[in-house]
């Protein structure tokens, strides 16, 4: 895939992925940002997935009696 950095306008191939945590409504998540590997610049901002499913799986667990 070939997409362009909406700031440096440099064709990127892949991002950087950072990741930190987003507050709201009282809890807080892990969020990840996805930025531009050569002007650094942030293409994007989302809950990190696979922290979201592993988070769900502990609790799921806990309810079940074997977490």
């Amino acid at each position: 895939m070939r997409a362009k950095c909406p700031k440096c306008e440099r064709i990127i191939a892949s991002a950087d992925i950072d990741n930190f945590d987003l507050n709201g409504g009282g809890y807080t998540y892990v969020g990840v940002a996805y930025s531009c590997p050569l002007c650094h610049s942030v293409l994007s901002v989302s809950m990190d997935q696979l922290a979201l499913n592993a988070d769900l799986v502990q609790k799921l667990l806990t309810a079940l009696g074997r977490g």
